[in-house]
């Protein structure tokens, strides 16, 4: 629902823009910051106004105005205004790729990546960080496949652990498992534990018990196993009637959960005369 122009922010903001105009954009873009926090009511207050003052959409405000719409779930609101502004840099494609993602909409941020390069805008690493993350959320697995081939060798950026983790991520929601294993130990960079048990959910939804255990030998090696790990090859074993698995696991969970107790228990003995 729209908020009337009688909305108590409304006299105060259009002091704000008439009280300087090479103002306008920087105290704009306060508001939106704020309205990107999670108040939405402001941001459709700036929005209303811009639209009742016919002012003009910079790339910086049209890309926080996109960002916060985007986030607030109203997406199509975010589509019109940048269609709406003639002035769109590497930034504003990006948002509204990651929007289109965020939404589920893996193959219209695909478009909008081939858009942007039709016209001419370079992506960067951010941007395909962003359409990697569409696909793999879309499963849109040779798209995403393409993008990352794309990002190499086309603009010869050297993918990071995010995107690495993006195509980790992808094939482990599409069931390519050893695939994605694959790609995880051919790495020359160093793999974070986050990769690694993305994997080990994929393995739980696609009810791979053996690579499930192998994943979680992997993040041992960490030393900083967090509890999900181990809750989920519990629930693999579980969904496979993995019984005896699941038995053995649940006894080693309550023995660590004991040690962590003791070590965090201690006595203080003190020799008090009355």
């Amino acid at each position: 629902m729209w908020l009337p122009l009688s909305f108590p922010c409304m006299p105060k903001l259009g002091t704000w823009i008439r009280d300087g105009s090479s103002l306008m954009s920087g105290r704009l873009e306060v508001l939106v910051a704020c309205a990107s926090r999670g108040s939405l009511a402001i941001g459709e207050c700036i929005y209303e106004y811009i639209t009742e003052e016919k002012l003009e959409l910079d790339a910086v405000l049209g890309t926080a105005l996109i960002d916060m719409f985007s986030k607030c779930g109203f997406l199509q609101m975010a589509i019109n205004i940048f269609h709406r502004m003639e002035t769109k840099d590497v930034k504003t494609w990006t948002t509204l790729i990651a929007g289109y993602g965020v939404h589920g909409q893996g193959r219209n941020a695909v478009q909008l990546l081939n858009e942007m390069e039709a016209k001419g805008v370079m992506p960067n690493e951010v941007t395909f960080l962003a359409v990697l993350n569409a696909c793999s959320h879309g499963g849109l697995v040779v798209e995403g496949k393409k993008c990352f081939e794309r990002m190499v060798q086309k603009y010869g950026f050297s993918p990071s652990i995010e995107h690495y983790g993006c195509m980790i991520d992808l094939l482990g929601r599409a069931g390519l498992l050893d695939e994605a294993y694959e790609l995880i130990k051919r790495l020359t960079i160093q793999v974070d534990s986050i990769a690694w048990r993305a994997l080990l959910a994929a393995c739980r939804v696609h009810g791979n018990v053996e690579l499930g255990e192998a994943v979680r030998r992997e993040l041992l090696k960490f030393n900083n196993e967090h509890p999900t790990d181990s809750m989920l090859l519990l629930s693999t074993y579980t969904l496979a009637g993995r019984w005896s698995n699941v038995a053995r696991l649940s006894q080693s969970i309550e023995e660590d959960k004991a040690k962590r107790k003791e070590v965090g228990c201690s006595s203080i003995e003190m020799d008090v005369n009355f």
